[in-house]
């Protein structure tokens, strides 16, 4: 395992059990750890769903594999009248059935259009059973298992193991059964039960990857379809009534899934919704690096990844991605947490552990599942996760992890150079930027020529079709893939925009030293280094920067001073201006120990027929990363000081900062990043303004945004991205650097609006 794959020590500054189980200080409002709660039978109506958002409930999942599109689109109307009337923000997020296996039974539709499944089938061990996967077969047929993929028979061989069980189960109850495949015969596939079990219920199968005599896995889930008919007519239907904030895809198996979901939402114009990849199986564990860079978002499905992988190997599975995850910025959840929840009042001391070594390891989200579909204690639930992250969220060493991320921000030596953020080898770095559709470590634009017409003139395996209304993507892909190449024309949204499916433009006239275009990046977080234009534009694309400059880019540097000089000002809040969503999300991938209020500011755009509302999407969709607390302003108002002295009134309503303390905003003014810090006045009402307060002892100097105001001379002027970097430069970041330069402004009652700008 290489270097910094290791995993890392907890240590607690305080040993004190008498003081650990102090219960913690009430919080008015989560803006840690996030929940994500899916919505089902038990927690539907609107009574329900209004106690959930109070809870904390940051996004609600729709999962598309259970219940018909009615069912859905009430739910998601009752939401709306929840958030109403809470006035609360909650993001809606879409979960795919993409790939899943399910089995086909009969089943009746209650009063509010949930399927209600008839008589469970028992099965003894040493049983055999029959799985048949031709679509006109007889369900109601009592010796065989109808299956939805008519290709599952092509899939398996005599030894495969298999895994039938209750949708959204822990795979160790009662209708859970493991099954081996003793003989194919499409499309009938004949096994023998492993244990007894109970089916009943919506059934989901999991065929477990097998690996060759060199270790390679199968990649037979990605011969499958994307999306199913029935995702594509939902996503359809649904986006013409609400807005769709994530659009979970299920059974991600390469960067390339990603990119395919991304061409079709943007034919629907969805162009705003963000892309969750859902890792689920052993093929997306080996694409990891490529799924990363392309999606917006992760989350970590242990209950299928449990089945896939080796238990011995499944807590370090995790701790490697969600670091992976973490430091590059990118948002994941994890699932299958409070199991016990679903039909007892309390969980387990083992979830609980399990809760909080996650939030420790930089989880940003926990995404319940059975816990509120069908759960008999949805809001307990939703309310006992949240104390026990509040409990890990206080003993988080936010000082060393931000220390890491700079560390590993900083190039030393040649070897660091090309060691992956995952911890990966050189090989596999280079592995992942071929499979984004970058030649690796060029060192000249005739090179990237050269490589680029080497791969367009190799047979493509890819599938220009949509073939029975199901949208595929590439298929025979290695498991080493991650994004395929695009053409120039994919850059477009709209009109003649290339699908992903096509073959790469020939090269332009005159264009010798054409490289492949990359597609749009993530949202949030970094973006990748085989993505960047810059190195696009430099002729050496997906090559590392050269020795002893940081990784960082100007926003990112900017994000890590913000949070640097909170911590040094002993500041209680960052407030960042949010247009993207880029700059919050660095900002929160430092996970500073103070909230960042995200101040939305609405704008309405004409496409000359019409007026849209654009920014409230936005705001909800920080609402699954950890520390961002997002808040809309009003629709037309300019980045005014009036603005922000209002922001700052109204986080100190909502408890998340106090009078006197220090906030560090973080804006752009004329498309340059600046770094301001204000104080809270005595009453909570704003910004202090010239001539309020008075300095405390050892406390860091009052600063006002007067216009007239002195300004430090160790910080006027431009500094450098590397200065702004923090941790490895001098002057600032020497040791008690920052705090000696404020002391002075205390001496001399000096006070600053402290502006640092990027060039």
């Amino acid at each position: 395992m290489a270097r910094n794959a290791k995993a890392k020590t907890h240590f607690l500054e305080s040993t004190d059990l008498k003081a650990v189980i102090d219960p913690p200080k009430p919080a008015q409002e989560s803006w840690g750890t996030k929940v994500i709660a899916t919505i089902g039978p038990a927690c539907r109506d609107v009574e329900t769903l209004a106690k959930m958002l109070k809870a904390g409930m940051a996004c609600a999942r729709v999962d598309l594999t259970g219940g018909s599109l009615q069912y859905h689109q009430g739910s998601l109307r009752n939401l709306a009248t929840a958030v109403k009337q809470e006035k609360k923000l909650c993001a809606v997020m879409l979960d795919t059935t993409g790939r899943e296996l399910l089995i086909r039974r009969k089943f009746t539709l209650n009063d509010q259009g949930w399927p209600q499944h008839e008589d469970p089938t028992e099965v003894q061990t040493g049983q055999e059973l029959v799985l048949n996967a031709d679509p006109n077969a007889d369900i109601s047929d009592p010796s065989q298992l109808a299956v939805t993929y008519s290709g599952f028979a092509d899939m398996c061989q005599p030894g495969d193991q298999l895994f039938i069980g209750r949708y959204l189960v822990n795979g160790a109850d009662q209708s859970s059964l493991y099954l081996e495949v003793k003989e194919v015969s499409p499309p009938l596939v004949t096994c023998v039960a492993q244990n007894d079990a109970v089916l009943d219920g919506l059934l989901t199968l999991i065929h477990q990857d097998r690996a060759d005599e060199y270790g390679r896995m199968s990649n037979t889930q990605a011969s499958m379809p994307v999306l199913t008919e029935s995702d594509i007519s939902a996503i359809k239907a649904i986006s013409k009534e609400f807005e769709i904030d994530f659009i979970a895809l299920s059974c991600t198996c390469s960067g390339a899934d990603i990119v395919s979901l991304r061409d079709f939402l943007n034919d629907l114009e969805l162009d705003a919704a963000k892309i969750v990849a859902k890792v689920e199986n052993r093929q997306g564990l080996d694409n990891f690096s490529g799924i990363v860079a392309a999606a917006d978002a992760i989350i970590l499905s242990r209950g299928n990844l449990g089945l896939d992988v080796p238990s011995e190997k499944m807590a370090l599975v995790q701790k490697v991605a969600i670091d992976s995850c973490n430091q590059i910025g990118r948002p994941v959840s994890i699932t299958r947490v409070m199991d016990t929840m679903v039909s007892a009042p309390r969980c387990t001391r083992a979830e609980a552990t399990d809760v909080a070594n996650a939030v420790l390891d930089g989880v940003d989200g926990i995404l319940l599942g059975a816990e509120t579909l069908r759960g008999s204690y949805p809001v307990q639930t939703i309310q006992t996760v949240l104390s026990i992250c509040r409990s890990a969220e206080e003993v988080f060493d936010s000082r060393q992890h931000f220390e890491n991320l700079m560390s590993f921000a900083m190039v030393e030596d040649e070897d660091e150079l090309m060691e992956h953020p995952t911890g990966q080898s050189p090989q596999a770095v280079s592995e992942m930027d071929q499979g984004l559709g970058v030649p690796a470590r060029l060192d000249t634009a005739a090179a990237a020529a050269a490589a680029v017409a080497e791969r367009d003139s190799k047979p493509s395996s890819r599938d220009n079709s949509m073939r029975g209304g199901v949208l595929r993507t590439i298929s025979d892909r290695s498991t080493s893939e991650g994004l395929p190449p695009l053409g120039p024309g994919a850059a477009s949204p709209r009109g003649n925009r290339r699908s992903s499916f096509e073959e790469p433009d020939t090269p332009r006239s005159g264009a010798g030293d054409r490289v492949a275009s990359m597609p749009k990046p993530p949202s949030f977080g970094s973006i990748p280094k085989t993505m960047s234009t810059q190195s696009m534009a430099m002729g050496r694309p997906g090559s590392a920067p050269a020795r002893g400059i940081p990784r960082l880019t100007k926003q990112e540097a900017m994000a890590s001073t913000a949070v640097r000089a909170a911590a040094k000002l002993r500041a209680g809040l960052i407030i960042v201006y949010a247009s993207s969503g880029r700059t919050a999300s660095l900002i929160a991938k430092y996970r500073p120990s103070i909230p960042i209020l995200t101040l939305v500011v609405p704008q309405l755009t004409s496409n000359t027929l019409s007026w849209t509302m654009t920014g409230r999407s936005l705001a909800r969709q920080c609402l699954i990363i950890r520390g961002l607390s997002p808040m809309l302003a009003a629709p037309m108002q300019g980045r005014t000081d009036a603005m922000l002295s209002q922001a700052v009134a109204v986080a100190v309503q909502r408890g998340l900062v106090e009078p006197h303390q220090h906030v560090v905003c973080v804006e752009s003014v004329k498309e340059v990043l600046t770094l301001k810090v204000v104080a809270v006045d005595a009453l909570g009402r704003g910004m202090r303004r010239g001539g309020e307060g008075s300095h405390h002892q050892g406390a860091a100097p009052n600063f006002r945004n007067d216009t007239n105001t002195r300004m430090m001379p160790t910080f006027s002027g431009e500094l450098p991205a590397h200065v702004l970097a923090n941790g490895h430069s001098e002057g600032l970041n020497k040791p008690g650097a920052l705090n000696t330069l404020t002391q002075r402004a205390s001496e001399r009652q000096d006070s600053f609006p402290y502006t640092a700008k990027v060039w």
